[in-house]
């Protein structure tokens, strides 16, 4: 006993002695502390009554136990050949500990430290959970054929011996339900072992376990009744699992689960990030990593791998923790640690610790002190710099960077080109970055639009903020740039999106009744909300992760948002502006090294909502059920559609568009429930180019538009045209050379929006057919948007847009879009998804709604006397007809364009208070110097000038 009592000291010394080490070697801008062990536990067991932590060592058939209260290894329990996992009975008195080799489960009094049972099991166990009425559950690697026999346990330690360890019966998940295609469930790359998990209360365990040699089953089991509830069958499922506090939902891997019928909630995705990652997605074939949700259910934590897959696995790359929202896993922040964490997390109940399993053993997380490091954020992430009729000169902006945490924060701005100039206040933090565009400025070569110009074909500039002193990953800002000529109109609103892929705004639906329009932000995992009386966003409604396509019910009640980062369909309330529940999916096989099978497409229909899933096949909801509907066989051959697929409906719901990736078209007509029309209308074995997925549908199917095409109500080709733009050939430029190649336009322009006006005439969003951003083109190089006439053909330009569409179109690519990027209410404005947010454009035919300033000069009056005197920083009022949309402002200083229009003294913007169309409130700047100047209101709505008014400024009063 003595010998024992010296060894175990002599292990305390030697991790204690490693800890130490591991900590003074660990420098530098990254949060927690490694506490090396000499290799990664296979399970952790918190034991808060005792701070301890209980580290199952597999390779030493121990548990060893650490004092997170002294920060050192205490001692440690001799067990059975290679332990996998552990659990604690829910009052604290016993550890079970699974041993795989020696089939056999110890029972551990944590009074003593002693193993006071060990009991042979007939399979060898892999995971362990204890329930609320303190028996146990086993899972093991199964005995018989198909491994069916003994895979799950019971132990009992209140039966009699012979009665203690009883086999759950259950059968095999459910299959894939007809008419789907079968789900491939192939074998792992590396071999996953079997965990449990039980739900906070101890009423349900949660597991996964290898139900075939090929293939796992994840399971839902009730503790009351020893029975499992429900199950799904999964293939590639990290069995790394974190329970949420309430047990509604849990995490295997990077993927969310919901408890109660086992659908995708979400998965972790970088395309919820607004930071860059060393890699653009998680390893879904070595998923390596684990997570843990807060006390109060609101935050996960979690790190998860990156790096390239290969064989043999590559060292992992899971460094950086993620502070997610639990709901959809919208990630907030990004902390930065000194080492990978590749399995199970585990924190105690006031969240103030938490540890990891890592690469040489655990991470220490002291998450009550986060704040207590340096963390760089700026405010704002979103940029936009305006060069138009109000504003001809250099745009600036401003955004504040602050030290979320404590301590000394430097920082630097990154070389960001010639077309961008950064200004910083000061390089420690707080400070203030100010980006200007100078319109002119030296060999940059501005295309109107946004941030198109040499080396730039439309994208953000993403700034990404450096510091040697920050625990984090800085929020990127992303800054766009906007040149625009007189004549191009509307009114930009920018929107905050993701980094990878086009995350921007994907869809929109109007709610005129309401007077808002909704458009659904994946990247951030809401709806944006924008009144379209005020013109300004509204508080964002929060949905599922990566919601792309809408459907509203036909009494404009609820909102169905299809949420494509899992198994998931948002019904959203629209007076109360909130999600009050879902579509639920049945439990079908998947593939988790796969990916998951979404919701694509949504469409409302008179016989309901109508649903398209990621893999071509066909559902309806019938309830708040989704379910497979028969395919029509004369329709769909093989059942599905081609991918990508859209869809849209007629505003009265009695026609449904559904356009496959192949070209392929099909036509659903609500009143018989069912497909009854498909037509190939593009030209079979011809590459697609140019935007794909472009739909409309005319009230009650008088006509349909897909991409560049005219359809006629049986979705047969009747005007429009599959292959915008021609291509010209001309001689060598020089002898022995290859013929030059230009790409013009005949009329046939790129189609980026399309939207209806009435049963004859729909306008479009068109882009110009060319090369490359500084090609030359005999087209208007600009958005357009042009008004056309079914009946007669006649196409009209309606507008000249102001910023182009989130993707520019050039050469022969093609680019796949979601079908609703364009809307336009019943007043003749135009909504628009255009590269920074949203687009408002009037249709204001040419000429007509001018600015007029009533009567000239006299048309400008102090608005405190009534006199037509003026002086540094007095208020002012404009009187006239057409000057602006109604608006007030709300925010301070008060800005220069409001209303959609802005009033200029000698090309000076001054600062709004109020707007409408009949009178304008202004205030002169402090500093204006007297003497006469040039007044104009210029509407950006319209693009349209009022004639010059001239005033004059007087002197201030001297003050004795």
């Amino acid at each position: 006993m003595r010998r024992q009592r010296i060894l175990q000291s002599l292990i305390g010394l030697a991790w204690l002695w490693t800890a130490t080490l591991a900590l003074a070697q660990t420098t530098g801008a990254t949060f927690g502390e490694v506490i090396s062990l000499g290799g990664t536990p296979s399970d952790i067991v918190l034991d808060e009554a005792r701070q301890r932590l209980y580290l199952v060592n597999t390779n030493a058939n121990r548990v060893d136990i650490y004092s997170y209260r002294d920060k050192a290894i205490i001692g440690s329990i001799r067990v059975g050949t290679s332990p996998l996992a552990a659990a604690m009975s829910p009052d604290g008195a016993y550890l079970y500990v699974t041993n795989n080799q020696s089939a056999s489960l110890s029972v551990i009094d944590l009074g003593t430290r002693n193993v006071v049972q060990t009991l042979s099991l007939p399979a060898r166990p892999e995971g362990v959970a204890v329930g609320a009425d303190g028996r146990v559950l086993i899972s093991t690697q199964g005995t018989g054929v198909g491994n069916l026999q003994n895979t799950l346990l019971i132990y009992d330690r209140n039966q009699a011996v012979s009665q203690q360890i009883l086999p759950v019966q259950y059968a095999p998940p459910p299959p894939t339900p007809s008419p789907l295609p079968a789900v491939t469930l192939p074998r792992p790359i590396s071999p996953i072992r079997t965990r449990l998990i039980t739900t906070p209360d101890g009423q349900f365990i949660v597991g996964l376990t290898n139900y075939t040699t090929s293939a796992m089953m994840l399971f839902v089991y009730e503790v009351a009744s020893g029975t499992i509830l429900r199950s799904r069958a999964v293939s590639g499922q990290s069995s790394v699992l974190s329970m949420a506090p309430d047990g509604s939902r849990f995490m295997a891997g990077f993927t969310m689960y919901r408890t109660s019928n086992l659908n995708v909630i979400a998965q972790q995705s970088t395309a919820n990030s607004p930071f860059p990652f060393p890699a653009a997605s998680f390893n879904v074939q070595q998923n390596v990593g684990g997570s843990v949700f807060s006390p109060d259910g609101s935050t996960l934590y979690s790190a998860f791998n990156v790096a390239a897959t290969s064989q043999p696995p590559p060292r992992p790359q899971s460094s950086i923790l993620m502070i997610s929202d639990a709901t959809n896993l919208q990630i907030r922040l990004g902390i930065k640690l000194p080492e990978s964490i590749v399995a199970r997390m585990v924190i105690t109940s006031d969240g103030e610790h938490a540890w990891g399993l890592s690469e040489s053993g655990l991470i220490y997380l002291p998450l009550g002190k986060l704040y207590d490091y340096p963390i760089l954020q700026p405010e704002t992430t979103q940029v936009f710099l305006a060069y138009d009729l109000c504003n001809q000169g250099i745009a600036r902006a401003s955004v504040r960077v602050v030290n979320l945490g404590k301590g000394k924060l430097t920082f630097s701005v990154p070389p960001l080109g010639n077309a961008l100039v950064a200004e910083v206040s000061s390089g420690v933090a707080p400070a203030t970055i100010t980006f200007m565009m100078e319109p002119g400025r030296f060999n940059v070569n501005r295309q109107p639009g946004t941030n198109l110009y040499s080396g730039n074909n439309g994208s953000a500039v993403n700034v990404n903020l450096v510091s040697p002193e920050a625990i984090n990953i800085p929020n990127t800002i992303r800054v766009y740039m906007n040149y625009r000529q007189p004549d191009q109109r509307g009114l930009i609103f920018p929107v905050p999106s993701a980094l990878y892929g086009d995350q921007g705004l994907q869809d929109l639906v109007l709610d005129e009744p309401r007077g808002l329009l909704y458009a659904t932000n994946p990247g951030y995992n809401r709806i944006e909300v924008f009144d379209i009386k005020k013109l300004k966003f509204l508080e964002p409604i929060k949905v599922g992760q990566l919601p792309r396509q809408m459907a509203m019910s036909l009494d404009g009640s609820l909102l169905y948002v299809g949420n494509t980062g899992g198994e998931s369909i948002s019904i959203v309330d629209l007076e109360q502006r909130k999600v009050v529940g879902e579509i639920e999916f049945p439990p079908v096989p998947r593939n988790a090294s796969a990916g998951v099978i979404y919701p694509r497409a949504l469409a409302m229909g008179l016989s309901g909502l109508q649903i398209t899933m990621s893999n071509g096949t066909m559902w309806k909801v019938v309830g708040n059920q989704a379910v497979p509907r028969p395919a029509n066989p004369n329709i769909f051959p093989t059942n599905t559609v081609a991918s990508p697929q859209e869809m849209i409906a007629t505003p009265g719901g009695e026609y449904i568009l559904l356009l496959g990736g192949n070209g392929t078209a099909y036509l659903y007509d609500a009143l018989v429930d069912n497909y009854t029309v498909s037509r190939q209308i593009y030209t079979p074995n011809q590459p697609i180019i140019s935007y794909y997925g472009v739909l409309g549908a005319a009230p009650r199917g008088a006509y349909y538009l897909a991409n560049g095409l005219i359809l006629s109500p049986s979705i047969a080709v009747i005007g429009g045209a599959e292959r915008p733009g021609v291509v010209q050939f001309a001689p060598p430029t020089t002898p022995g050379g290859q013929p030059t190649q230009t790409v013009v336009s005949a009329g046939q322009r790129h189609v980026a929006a399309v939207a209806p006006l009435d049963e004859r005439s729909f306008v479009r969003l068109t882009t110009a057919v060319r090369q490359s951003v500084t090609a030359t083109t005999r087209d208007d190089v600009r958005p357009v948007i042009e008004q056309v006439d079914i009946a007669t053909g006649a196409e009209t330009v309606a507008a000249i847009a102001a910023e182009q569409p989130t993707v520019s179109a050039f050469g022969q690519a093609r680019i796949n879009v979601s079908p609703r990027r364009m809307v336009v209410d019943s007043k003749g404005n135009i909504y628009a998804i255009t590269l920074s947010g949203l687009s408002y454009i009037p249709l204001t035919p040419p000429g007509t709604g001018r600015p007029v300033i009533r009567g000239g000069a006299r048309g400008i009056l102090n608005s405190t006397d009534g006199t037509p005197n003026f002086t540094p920083g007095a208020f002012i009022t404009v009187l006239g007809s057409n000057l602006a949309l109604a608006a007030t402002a709300d925010e301070v200083p008060p800005p220069t364009v409001l209303g959609g229009s802005c009033v200029t003294f000698s090309d000076v913007p001054l600062r709004l208070l109020e707007t409408s169309p009949e009178q304008i409130s202004a205030q002169l700047p402090e500093n204006i110097r007297p003497g006469q100047y040039v007044v104009q209101v210029r509407s950006l709505a319209t693009a349209q000038v009022s004639d010059p008014v001239v005033v004059t400024v007087q002197r201030p009063p001297v003050v004795q």
